[in-house]
């Protein structure tokens, strides 16, 4: 050291002891401002209560505190001084040499610290973690800038206040806990949130170590906290990640059993019990219905039901308006699925008083054709949320595929159909392209294809040629057959009128071109809506007009096509339509193959399994008691 360091001395320090360490470096001065304070242990306990800058010490001071080194007559006594607020703690040895040595060393070394020193205090503060250490009196006594910087706290603040001041209130016992456990095994470790001085909560992990004297009696406890917001934030994502997981998991489940069960349906009937059955036996729903929409009350009417409701929905009470049954009437006006959350006041009817949190009004459409409404009740405030929305807007359309499917069997087999006789004063497609070529033009008939779509045939008198150059760009069509008079022609696509009569389970039956418009006639099952099939029809020409409705009893023998496949019924019907029945045949059964697109042991396959289930039916008509086909 290179310059005189003046030092006050407090207490009955020895003048020889005083009188070697003024012998040199160091100024005793009782007055004004002193690099260091000297002081026995009886001068450090006869204070006041420490001053904030007593207990500031790590491995070096603080800009603005005089350093204290303490004289002690036993090493026992160091515990007590460091306490009382020494930076340094010199054990007397009675010699005066020796002591004034000692002491020196320690003046110089709270005075102007060694580089290791000063080494260890800049990278505790530079530590992103908090270190600490207090007494067992629970007195902060050191920190790192660390735990200033993120508590906002002064270190005179910080100087006052008990460790467990910084901790949020909701988390205090468990970390005093901590504490005596630290104190008690020797280490320790406890989450808590820090409570700043604005107030804010942040996530904290702390350890901590007990320090003892060479006695092994409890000086203290040091240690660090480390924020774990960013751990936290990845454990609640992974969670929310998981618990997405299971939600997709378990719903899928849901999904795979109810398309399952709409596989063995047979009626409608059956696809709605069968959802709502399937629904209401899941934990995560409480109560599930399939309603239809009456466009004369503009209201949802619930047809089947299942899950916590003992009685049926009370419905014939048009004052009657639940959010749930508004949800219901939305979701078929707009076509989109519809979720509303009842509130604590909200009396939800059919569950007869049980709580429910999420109510979701999914819309049964398949190609613009709505088959009503599925509501399900569920008793999670976040259910049909994210994915699940998702796959029950799936479910909804896969739904209605089913309720269609269902009922174009029923109109297969139903005694009783509805007959519809339209004029339309326009055309398009096929009978437009017939008129430009004074072609005459007739419906031979349609059958499904693969997808959604349906082939359709006409037979063309006239033209044949002429009629595939007029036809609109993009029409998917292909002469299969042709004769001196014309020939048969296939087109395949879901614009057409069969295809949008399919969608509500009709089929067309005539058709007949006229004064440059079209007269067509299409069967339909008893219970069709027939002002959905106008609407959509009027949607497309809105000339259209509806000039007959007759209710008649089916007399054309299509019983028999109940039995085939929809591929039996579209091969059968192709190679009918190709002439492969014809003597001599217009078309082989390999050009027919080539045609459907299958090889050609497929479609003879197809072809045996067809004729044999028809000529089964012809045969077996007069045992069941029912008149055979003509």
């Amino acid at each position: 050291m290179n310059r005189q360091v003046r030092i006050a001395v407090r207490g009955a320090v020895s003048e020889a002891l005083v009188a070697r360490l003024t012998d040199g470096e160091f100024v005793v001065d009782g007055d004004g401002d002193v690099d260091c304070v000297v002081a026995t242990l009886d001068a450090l306990n006869d204070r006041t209560e420490p001053t904030a800058d007593d207990r500031d010490r790590i491995g070096g001071r603080r800009p603005g505190r005089t350093p204290v080194v303490a004289l002690s007559p036993e090493a026992s006594a160091q515990a007590a001084a460091l306490d009382a607020g020494a930076d340094r703690c010199v054990t007397l040895t009675e010699r005066s040499a020796t002591d004034a040595r000692n002491v020196a060393a320690a003046v110089r070394h709270v005075v102007d610290p060694t580089d290791y020193d000063r080494l260890v205090h800049e990278s505790l503060d530079a530590l992103a973690d908090f270190f600490f250490l207090f007494d067992t009196e629970m007195r902060l006594l050191v920190w790192n800038d660390a735990v200033r910087e993120v508590t906002g706290y002064s270190d005179a603040e910080l100087a006052e206040m008990n460790p467990l001041d910084l901790i949020s209130e909701e988390d205090v016992v468990e970390v005093a806990t901590a504490i005596q456990r630290a104190i008690g095994e020797g280490r320790a470790t406890e989450e808590g949130d820090i409570l700043t001085k604005d107030g804010e909560r942040i996530p904290y992990e702390f350890t901590g170590t007990a320090l003892t004297d060479a006695d092994g009696d409890i000086l203290g406890v040091s240690g660090i906290g480390r924020d774990v917001s960013e751990r936290y934030r990845r454990e609640r994502t992974l969670e929310r990640q998981a618990e997405s997981l299971e939600t997709l998991n378990r719903i899928n489940e849901v999904i795979r059993n109810v398309n399952q069960d709409l596989v063995r349906a047979q009626t409608r009937e059956d696809v709605e019990r069968a959802v709502v059955d399937r629904l209401a036996a899941e934990s995560g729903y409480r109560f599930a219905w399939v309603g239809e929409y009456e466009a004369g009350c503009d209201r949802v009417v619930p047809r089947t039901w299942a899950g916590e409701c003992d009685t049926p929905f009370e419905t014939d009470d048009d004052e009657r308006q639940t959010a749930e049954d508004a949800a219901a009437t939305v979701a078929v006006h707009e076509g989109s699925m519809q979720v509303t959350h009842p509130s604590a006041t909200d009396t939800v009817e059919p569950l007869g008083g049980h709580e429910v949190a999420a109510v979701a009004a999914v819309p049964l459409v398949y190609r613009g054709v709505t088959y009503g409404v599925l509501c399900v009740y569920a008793d999670r405030s976040d259910a049909f949320d994210g994915t699940e929305r998702a796959v029950f807007r799936e479910l909804g359309e896969t739904i209605a595929y089913a309720i269609g499917a269902a009922e174009r069997r029923r109109a297969l087999v139903a005694d009783t159909v509805v007959e519809l006789e339209l004029v339309v004063d326009e055309v398009d497609g096929i009978p437009q392209a017939a008129t430009t070529v004074d072609a005459a033009v007739s419906f031979r008939g349609a059958v499904p294809e693969s997808g959604e779509s349906l082939s359709q045939f006409y037979r063309i008198d006239g033209d044949i040629d002429g009629v595939v150059e007029a036809v609109p760009d993009g029409t998917d069509l292909s002469v299969v057959r042709t004769d001196d008079d014309g020939g048969v022609v296939r087109v395949t696509g879901d614009g057409s009128f069969s295809s949008l009569f399919a969608d509500y389970g009709g089929t067309i039956s005539r058709v007949h071109v006229e004064d440059g418009g079209f007269r067509l006639v299409a069967v339909f099952p008893q219970r069709t809506d027939v002002r959905s099939v106008l609407d959509a029809v009027r949607e497309r020409l809105p000339s259209a007009k509806l000039v007959a409705r007759r209710e008649r009893e089916r007399s054309d023998g299509v019983e028999s096509a109940a039995a085939l496949t929809d591929r039996q019924l579209t091969v059968l019907t192709t190679a009918y339509h190709l002439g492969f029945f014809d003597s001599p045949r217009a078309n082989t059964g390999g050009e027919v193959a080539e045609e459907l697109g299958i090889s050609t042991p497929t479609f003879h396959e197809h072809i045996r399994i067809a004729e044999r289930k028809l000529v089964e039916a012809f045969l077996t008509a007069d045992d069941t008691g029912d008149e055979r086909p003509r």
